[in-house]
């Protein structure tokens, strides 16, 4: 769900200025601004320069000018928002939507609101995943209110209002209270999850992600589910339990004829042909693996 608030001209311009704005982002906020301006048919002019505000917003040159679309805190540093503009975007935070501004710097053109919704698949993902002794936290950019409305509906811990360094320094945080086997997987799809992705111990991004994020994860679900991170883990325990069977039964198989080889209990053929039955078994335990679904 959208909210438009147009303080200059009609709501569908200010739709299609900041489509405008965001075309060619993979931005979720900025898809879904540009799916409601087709929605309602507004008209995006023409525009160039587009460039990503990392962790703030975006900008582009439309119609000669230079518009952005950002948050509002990054708006409060291009220009002060006026006392009951502010308290709109209170309003709004508190629905647990999240806000942004569209500015002709100085100038504010309007608000833009939408209502973040968790994928449908999200719930049914964390379960699987604590059902595999896994702990989440989310990380957002969005406000504090906004994610904590999200998070609750999801039971989960969240940080929130982070920029990318901010994720960057608490996934490092995180590595370093590892205790045993613990390891830290960082799961996102935009630009500013990268740094994040790189530093986790195992970094995943999702398959519709933007490529800077695909090309830093160590791994990405190419079905773009979210139910695909406690695959992927299921899959690597199991790899990781072949890997150790197979590990155990060869070298074990080998101690046995080299004893009894050794003590003269064995001739040399019999070990040999041990060796390649160990092999044959071995591959054929891993084969194993392409059951799961």
């Amino acid at each position: 769900m959208i909210d438009v608030v147009a303080l200059e001209g009609s709501e569908a311009e200010l739709l299609g200025l900041a489509a405008a704005v965001e075309q060619g982002s993979s931005h979720p906020l900025a898809k879904a601004i540009v799916e409601k301006a087709d929605e309602v048919g507004a008209t995006a002019p023409p525009s160039g320069d587009q460039q990503a505000v990392q962790g703030k917003g975006a900008q582009a040159i439309v119609q000669g000018r230079t518009l952005v679309v950002g948050s509002p805190k990054y708006a409060a540093e291009l220009a002060p928002l006026a006392a009951e503009v502010a308290g709109q975007i209170e309003a709004m935070e508190l629905q647990g939507k999240t806000v942004v501004l569209l500015l002709d710097p100085p100038a504010l053109l309007g608000l833009i609101a939408i209502r973040d919704e968790p994928r449908p698949d999200a719930r049914e993902a964390l379960s699987q995943l604590k059902q595999l002794g896994v702990e989440g936290v989310m990380l957002t950019g969005d406000n504090a209110r906004t994610g904590q409305a999200i998070a609750e509906g999801l039971g989960l811990e969240v940080r929130a209002e982070l920029m990318p360094e901010d994720k960057l320094r608490i996934i490092g945080e995180l590595r370093r209270a590892e205790k045993g086997n613990q390891k830290v997987a960082m799961v996102g799809d935009g630009i500013n999850d990268a740094p994040a992705l790189a530093q986790a111990d195992v970094g995943i991004a999702m398959g519709g992600g933007t490529d800077v994020a695909l090309e830093t994860a160590d791994a990405a679900l190419l079905r773009n589910s979210v139910t695909g991170v406690s695959d992927l883990i299921r899959l690597s325990r199991g790899t990781m339990r072949v890997v150790a069977q197979n590990i155990a039964f060869a070298l074990g198989l080998k101690a046995v004829f080299l004893a009894t080889t050794l003590l003269g209990v064995t001739g040399l053929w019999p070990a040999i042909l041990a060796d390649t039955g160990a092999t044959a078994l071995v591959t054929l335990n891993s084969l194993r693996l392409l059951r799961f679904r």
